[in-house]
């Protein structure tokens, strides 16, 4: 092998390895655009957690709120029963009587 195939043999490697290295710095382009695709598809997913655990924290609020009134609703309903209970036995009384 002489100096001039030796020279064109280094030049055709150099040649691959410059298309080698383009072809990576290429690819590494690729993989940062997909992974700030990826960081911003996170933040939205934060954003959406960060909403759900508000609407988690309203709704557990309201829960409170409705288990309260229920309570109070009962205990209308039981004075209504007995007043009820109290005339339908005054009724019978009446009935009686007459």
């Amino acid at each position: 092998m002489d100096s001039e195939q030796f020279q064109r043999l280094v030049l055709e490697q150099l040649k691959m390895l410059m298309d080698g290295q383009k072809a990576i710095e290429q690819g590494q382009g690729v993989l940062e655009k997909g992974q700030e695709a990826l960081v911003k598809r996170q933040e939205v997913f934060e954003k959406g957690q960060e909403a759900l655990v508000k609407g988690q924290e309203a709704l557990v609020k309201g829960q409170k709120e409705i288990k309260n009134e229920l309570k109070f609703i009962w205990d209308d309903i039981k004075k209504i029963d007995n007043r009820l209970s109290t005339q339908e036995e005054e009724v019978v009384i009446l009935k009686r009587l007459k």
